[in-house]
């Protein structure tokens, strides 16, 4: 019983996200000898074809676009694992000419507003009319059960899709208000529910355009979710956002951090990129 208690509390554990945005100090690299950097610049690129074919590691190298020159996201499922690979991005000669400008630690999660078979199924019944004992209404609500399995599954384990489909990536950090007026903490479960329901239904107009990972932050670090946004284009960005600002979910309890935005990069690119 308690290896299967265990074994659960593992399958349902987020994994640890790390999102490092650096800022080259240029005359610190300028400093160095032309073969200085060139070397520099080759152990990088091989660190990052390492860090790419290690087995439970995904890692995304942006070039950032004005607040920082290089921006790294990483996933794995052991904390240690991420703790080590700034280290190892430190270590390097390009690490020695690197500042931290913004980094943020946060954990895969599923939501806890996630609509459950209860909901569904008064929906079936109010909306469309199914008799809970039909083979109909059973079919429906097994076909749902399954689908949010698996989006669950999504959330708590992220696959990040690749840079050929979403080159663009935005990340933005975001916490709920706990003013006097508007205290989303103090709204019932049943009111927070319908409000991200609300939420959600917006965002998914974005489907094919935009694809998300969520994390939460609370306790982690200063704000309570990051936001990592990929796609193909700013314009999609600057959609999404401004549409879901209205959503009132946002527009009464929203607050939103920095934006970074960046071109996804590969290890042959990093020079030309840097321009190291």
């Amino acid at each position: 019983m308690a290896d299967e208690k265990a074994n659960r509390g593992a399958r349902e554990a987020g994994w640890p996200v790390l999102h490092l945005f650096q800022r080259i100090h240029r005359a610190r690299w300028r400093g160095m000898s032309a073969d200085q950097r060139a070397s520099a610049t080759r152990e990088v690129e091989e660190l990052l074809v390492r860090w790419r074919s290690e087995e439970g590691l995904q890692l995304v190298a942006t070039g950032v676009i004005g607040k920082a020159d290089l921006g790294i996201l990483a996933i794995h499922p052991r904390l240690e694992r991420v703790q080590r690979l700034g280290q190892e991005l430190a270590a390097t000669g390009l690490g020695a000419c690197l500042e931290t400008v913004y980094s943020f630690l946060s954990i895969s999660e599923k939501s806890e507003y996630i609509s459950s078979t209860g909901d569904h199924a008064r929906k079936l019944i109010d909306d469309e009319g199914l008799d809970p004992t039909s083979p109909e209404f059973q079919e429906k609500i097994t076909a749902m059960a399954e689908r949010m399995s698996h989006y669950a599954d999504m959330r708590l384990h992220p696959q990040l899709p690749a840079a050929s489909d979403y080159p663009v990536l935005c990340f933005y950090p975001m916490s709920k208000k706990r003013g006097e007026d508007s205290n989303w903490y103090a709204l019932s479960f049943e009111e927070r529910k319908r409000l991200m329901g609300s939420h959600a239904t917006a965002g998914r107009r974005y489907a094919g355009r935009v694809t998300q990972l969520i994390t939460s932050a609370t306790g982690l670090d200063d704000w309570e979710w990051g936001v990592t946004l990929f796609t193909r284009d700013l314009k999609a960005i600057r959609d999404i956002v401004y549409e879901m600002r209205y959503d009132e979910g946002s527009a009464r309890y929203g607050l939103f951090g920095p934006f970074y935005v960046g071109l996804r990069i590969g290890p042959g690119e990093l020079r030309e990129t840097l321009q190291l």
